[in-house]
């Protein structure tokens, strides 16, 4: 009786222990302070997990592949945390369309306002934070923005960016304590906050299961995408119609792009393409080149005469001349209101090139991401035949 109650008790102090570590690291991670209530807390959060709620974790991780393996190899590229992978599940299950009630949109569920601050785009023509690239790497420049304001203390980051970091130190302020059972019993935290850091140490510690870790590790992307560079207002069923893709196929390659069309007031801007397509892509726009016709940009953006405008306001706002204006549209001295003007898009010119010496085992595409040029743009400015580069040979980079 002795030996079997010995053994029991064993037992149970094996399962104390593993559970005792397991809490011990998530309170590492996340930056928690290592106090009896914190450890409660992230106690209980672990004993509400279920078989469905480790169901449910691998069913979105494997339902959005392609995200998914983009944010995992991003982060452990700069050595970030893996928990940060959950907050964008939290926030939207890794789905670039998705939009919440206030107007927060794309996988990192950006407010307007924040996303602007950090240098996305949010317009009637594009909508950056549906950008799953541009939006993941402000997304990594706002937190680290948050981590610097709190700190390194990575529960209060995350609260922060759900909240916002002034609702934080409001909290902080008129709490005078940063705890963390402090800020989640506080009445003046927002209770979609305390769900919302709940629910990331819910899902990182989920993905300590057997089950998930198999899942997380065998994840592999669906579409692999490469970005090409276009002139502003291309359309996206121009570059589709030269690759074999539909204006459907591409908006799903493009969430970022509203209206189906590159900003017209831009000069280049990009899509994105299944890396599969890129060659294709490349010798068409070789192509054309060689023939002497229109690249995959329209010729003309269109403008819409005003009140008060003359010929040379028009063509200093498009940068363009007024002969060039009156060529194209044949005009004479007077301009009608509401009359719609076809103003020429310059062709973009290789100026102020540099030079690189092609090196063993260097390809197109590693060398278009080396320089930030796509791979079309490298091709037509070095007249490269079928793709094929060697080393030792010296190309142009736009």
């Amino acid at each position: 009786m002795n030996k079997l109650f010995s053994i029991f008790t064993i037992f149970v102090f094996t399962i104390t222990l593993q559970a005792n570590t397991l809490i011990d690291e998530i309170l590492n991670e996340f930056a928690i302070p290592n106090n009896e209530k914190n450890k409660e807390i992230v106690l209980n959060i672990e004993k509400s997990i279920d078989e469905r709620d480790v169901s449910e974790f691998i069913k979105i991780i494997k339902s959005s592949p392609d995200n998914v393996y983009m944010v995992k190899k991003e982060l452990e590229k700069i050595d970030a945390p893996e928990f940060l992978l959950y907050l964008a599940m939290v926030e939207s299950k890794f789905l670039n369309r998705a939009t919440s009630s206030k107007k927060a949109s794309g996988m990192w569920q950006f407010m307007p306002r924040t996303a602007k601050s950090f240098g996305l785009n949010v317009n009637a023509q594009i909508d950056e934070r549906r950008d799953p690239f541009l939006s993941t790497d402000t997304a990594f420049k706002y937190l680290d923005f948050l981590n610097e304001r709190f700190e390194d203390k990575w529960y209060i980051s995350l609260m922060a960016y759900n909240c916002g970091d002034g609702c934080m130190k409001k909290v902080i302020r008129i709490n005078k304590n940063d705890d963390f059972s402090t800020l989640l019993t506080s009445s003046k935290t927002p209770r979609e906050t305390k769900n919302f850091i709940k629910r990331i140490i819910k899902n990182r510690i989920i993905s300590k299961n057997i089950d998930a870790r198999i899942a997380l590790s065998d994840i592999k992307p669906e579409n692999l995408v490469e970005k090409i560079k276009v002139q502003g207002g291309t359309s996206l069923a121009s570059v589709g119609n030269s690759i074999g893709l539909s204006v459907e196929e591409m908006k799903k390659y493009n969430p970022h792009i509203k209206t189906s069309v590159a900003p017209k007031d831009q000069n280049a801007y990009h899509f994105y393409i299944p890396e599969e397509k890129l060659n294709l892509y490349a010798l068409n726009y070789i192509g054309q080149i060689i023939r002497g016709e229109d690249t995959f940009a329209p010729s003309y953006n269109i403008h819409v005469v005003a009140k008060d405008e003359t010929i040379e306001s028009i063509a200093e706002k498009w940068d363009t001349t007024t002969e060039e204006l009156i060529k194209e549209n044949d005009l004479n001295d007077e301009l009608e209101i509401g009359k719609k003007l076809k103003i020429p898009i310059p062709i973009i010119a290789f100026n102020d090139n540099k030079e690189y010496t092609i090196k063993k085992g260097d390809t197109l595409i590693a060398i278009s991401n080396k320089f930030d040029v796509d791979v079309a743009t490298l091709v037509a400015a070095n007249d490269i035949k079928n793709l094929n580069i060697k080393a030792g040979d010296t190309i142009v980079i736009p």
